[in-house]
């Protein structure tokens, strides 16, 4: 009775020890993911606000941009209705010198006996300075106008790209002129490291290709981007049959993959 008691109690205790440790060992494995899941919330709150940071920096060059396009238009305009001014100016001194020369030419007809005019001479003259100085003026004015329109266009353009790359980045899609490569990949974590990211278009929740040889062999799902890294997963079932992404894979848009393919 007592050996039998005693094989029991062993029995038992063994099967607690053995609970215990497969509670343990689950605890632990519980733990480690965990913690790889804390870490990878970590990474993608740091995206997140530096999306949020790029946006708002975004929306304030637009909102610069536009004030500037408006200040130059502006500018342009008052020039242009200077230069209308300083035109109706020299058209006025015009018809004042050709008038002014005929009466000149009237009076040496009636007056040949009395020799040149004296008195008209000076003003045909200053009237000439005149016109010149006004002349002079208005190609200055033409020149500024010319600088003006030139800086213009330039803060047109400058205000496309800003509007185009704030949709790229709204729209969730990376840049079509985005190229890069596979840098690594941590077949335990299945985590793909690319080696560039937002200063080159790699934009966090697009869809990227892989490419090899000029055909697509899988599609990645882009997690987290800093300034010139990014990190994504692999969709598995974008993976060609036999194949498997490899550091020095060429990665670009999945739209622009799709051009190519059609191309």
């Amino acid at each position: 009775m007592v050996n039998t008691f005693g094989i029991l109690s062993a029995i038992v205790l063994a099967f607690s020890a053995f609970v215990a440790f497969k509670n343990k060992e689950e605890f632990e494995k519980q733990d480690i993911a965990t913690k790889a899941e804390q870490g990878r919330l970590e990474t993608n709150t740091k995206t997140y606000k530096g999306l949020v940071a790029s946006i708002k920096q975004l929306e304030s060059d637009t909102a610069d941009a536009n004030k500037s396009r408006d200040d130059y238009r502006a500018k342009v305009e008052a020039q242009d209705e200077k230069n209308s001014t300083v035109q109706a100016e020299i058209d006025d001194k015009e018809k004042e010198l050709a008038a002014t020369k005929k009466e000149v030419a009237d009076a040496q007809e009636k007056l040949k006996e009395l020799g040149d005019l004296e008195e008209l001479a000076p003003k045909l003259e200053r009237l000439q300075a005149s016109i010149a100085e006004l002349k002079d003026q208005v190609a200055i004015l033409n020149t500024q106008i010319d600088r003006l329109r030139g800086e213009k266009s330039r803060t047109g353009e400058a205000l496309a790209a800003a509007k185009k790359k704030q949709s790229q980045i709204t729209s969730g899609q990376s840049f079509p002129t985005m190229k890069t490569k596979i840098r690594s990949i941590d077949r335990r974590l299945g985590i793909v490291t690319l080696a560039a990211g937002m200063r080159s278009g790699v934009i966090g929740g697009s869809k990227v290709a892989v490419m090899r040889g000029g055909e697509k062999i899988a599609e990645l799902n882009v997690k987290a981007v800093s300034a010139n890294l990014a990190t994504a997963d692999v969709i598995q079932s974008t993976l060609k049959e036999g194949e498997n992404v490899a550091p020095g894979d060429i990665v670009i848009p999945v739209e622009s993959a799709t051009k190519e393919k059609k191309n």
